[in-house]
């Protein structure tokens, strides 16, 4: 059986449940954000917060967290994993996202900002950190960094990412993972289509599909994008060391203020 998405339902809805089992064991950002209690900010924004898994630690760190997804499906995980752990989940697009407060940090790790389709849509989401954003706050993006197979057109090879046992699918349960990638270079985008092919003793094979597509991000948009929105790119690094961007890093993480704004970074202390 074959179980693909709605376009006109929850997005997320037939990942939501291997989502967790996809990204099991990754933190590797998670101390990046932690820094932000540390630096003396206390409330933090994230945008695309998925099933809860940078949220959650920072909320447990200190911090009050505020997380916003799309999906319906990825928010009850979220909930439930939250349970004795205080953080407010909304569900909203955060292109038209406006909650009347600010808060301190606003946040879109690990490729949530790649959801946004077209360049517009990157300007409108910019927008909207611009309208949470604190005064003397500071913003972070975290996207994939460009690069070679983003801009060669055509249908990659289907790939397969992981096998890992399932127990939320009961005893024996295991999935596999398999990514396939159709690049769009002319319009900057990549149609990506996962299918989680969950296998089960008693039950046999079922293969669930997602479909979804994801913008190369540059930093130069970035920067176009940000001064839109009124705010100014102080810092671009390739790593979650906030190490300098080269060409071949995997990641591309950059820091926002609003324009006018003394530079704190990361690291240094919040202005009072």
């Amino acid at each position: 059986m074959d179980t693909t998405t709605d376009a006109g339902s929850d997005p997320f809805a037939v990942a939501a449940p291997f989502y967790d089992l996809d990204l099991d064991g990754y933190d590797d950002d998670v101390p990046l954000f932690t820094r932000l209690a540390d630096a003396g900010w206390s409330s933090v924004l994230e945008l695309g917060c998925g099933t809860g898994r940078v949220a959650i630690p920072l909320a447990r760190a200190g911090l009050r967290v505020t997380g916003v997804d799309l999906s319906p499906a990825m928010l009850a995980i979220a909930r439930e994993r939250a349970a004795g752990v205080e953080v407010r989940f909304v569900e909203a697009d955060l292109r038209a996202l406006d909650l009347g407060e600010r808060f301190d940090a606003v946040i879109a790790p690990l490729g949530g900002f790649q959801h946004l389709e077209r360049a517009l849509d990157v300007a409108d989401g910019m927008r909207a950190i611009a309208r949470h954003l604190a005064a003397d706050g500071l913003a972070v993006i975290d996207v994939e960094a460009p690069n070679a197979d983003d801009f060669t057109p055509g249908p990659q090879p289907l790939v397969e990412h992981w096998t890992r046992p399932w127990a939320a699918g009961g005893p024996g349960a295991q999935v596999t993972k398999l990514v396939a990638v159709d690049a769009h270079p002319a319009e900057g985008v990549r149609e990506v289509t996962w299918h989680f092919d969950v296998q089960h003793a008693e039950v046999g094979l079922r293969r669930v599909t997602q479909r979804f597509v994801l913008r190369t991000i540059t930093p130069g948009e970035i920067e176009l994008a940000a001064a839109l929105a009124g705010l100014v790119v102080t810092g671009v690094f390739g790593g979650y060391e906030l190490e300098p961007f080269e060409d071949g890093d995997e990641r591309l993480i950059v820091t926002l203020e609003h324009a006018g704004e003394p530079s704190a970074g990361t690291h240094g202390a919040r202005r009072r």
